[in-house]
């Protein structure tokens, strides 16, 4: 899959139902998300995200926050009510953004396209905090690892980047299951969003190439019982 099928893909999903393809719940497909509940969601990840940068020692400024993959607005609305003065979301998809200018209605949040490989209107050394969850999960890993350097060049010195991986199917009988699935029929029944993984090991390697640290590299559940995740915290001082 290459951006401009992962571009159609995401494009379809926010067409059919936003919200859902954003946070997928199986009593919530169909339209089922109320706006309000959906934002909620976002709110509490966020000052979940931030409580635990407070603890790491690495809490970030609140001038500028990126939401890489804003989908709906979800993450977006929850920086924003955190209190970031400038909170821009950035998606692959038109629809997807369309949906987060109708749903999102806080002055600090902007959304904009995303139409390559990079991150090529952001200005380097320009963003406090740098936000991706649910994202980097579904292109592929050379196109998600693309991103995650785009990442650590907008980035401020001392700022904080914050993004989630999967690292391989879970050693659970669901995960075994998707080991065996043929790699289509999975894709059809994930109503056409791939999932891809990244080891650890080689994760780490690629932000000490990029002058970062890793800070944490804590487990994380946003991938589902099938797969085992990452929500990795890095900095620079550069």
């Amino acid at each position: 899959m290459g951006i401009d099928e992962v571009s159609r893909t995401w494009t379809r999903l926010g067409e059919e139902d936003p919200m859902w393809a954003v946070l997928t719940d199986a009593d919530k497909a169909g339209g089922k998300w109320r706006a309000e509940d959906f934002l909620a969601t976002g709110a509490a990840e966020i000052a979940t995200v931030l409580a635990r940068l407070d603890e790491l020692g690495v809490a970030p400024g609140r001038s500028t926050a990126l939401d890489f993959g804003c989908g709906a607005g979800r993450l977006s609305h929850g920086l924003a009510a955190a209190g970031f003065g400038d909170v821009l979301g950035l998606d692959i998809s038109p629809t997807m953004l369309a949906a987060a200018r109708r749903t999102v209605t806080a002055p600090a949040c902007r959304f904009e396209q995303v139409h390559g490989a990079d991150l090529a209107g952001v200005p380097s050394d320009s963003v406090d905090l740098v936000y991706s969850c649910r994202v980097l999960q579904h292109v592929p890993p050379a196109l998600a690892h693309g991103y995650v350097r785009e990442f650590h060049r907008v980035v401020r010195p001392g700022g904080v980047v914050v993004f989630q991986l999967p690292t391989a199917p879970a050693r659970t009988a669901a995960g075994l299951a998707l080991r065996v699935l043929p790699e289509p029929v999975a894709v059809r029944l994930r109503r056409g969003m791939e999932m891809h993984g990244t080891p650890e090991r080689r994760v780490r390697e690629l932000v000490a190439s990029l002058g970062a640290r890793v800070v944490t590299a804590d487990p994380d559940t946003s991938a589902g019982p099938r797969w085992q995740s990452r929500l990795y915290v890095t900095t620079t001082d550069r």
